[in-house]
C-alpha cells in the first residue's frame, strides 16, 4: 500500500501506511460501550456483504490505526 500525508493523532508521525480494516458479517462497528447486543448494533465502520472492509491508515511508530471516511 502507499504512504499517506495524514498525521497520526497520537504521536504526530506523518508517515502512516494506507491499508484496510477487515471483518466478517455483521461487520465492524463503533459503540460507546459493550452491551448484550454485541456487534449487532452500533455505527458501521465497514461495508460489504460477507467480507467487510474499510479504508484505514496505521502509524508504524506507535501502532495507532485511523479509519478514514470513504466519502
Amino acid at each position: 500500500m502507499t504512504e499517506s500525508r495524514i498525521a497520526c493523532p497520537t504521536c504526530g508521525n506523518l508517515e502512516l501506511q494506507a491499508g484496510l480494516i477487515v471483518g466478517r458479517s455483521p461487520g465492524v462497528k463503533f459503540k460507546k460501550n459493550r452491551g448484550l447486543s454485541g456487534d449487532l448494533t452500533g455505527i458501521p465502520l465497514t461495508r460489504g456483504f460477507f467480507n467487510h472492509s474499510a479504508p484505514a491508515h496505521r502509524c508504524g511508530k506507535c501502532g495507532t490505526v485511523v479509519v478514514t471516511p470513504e466519502r
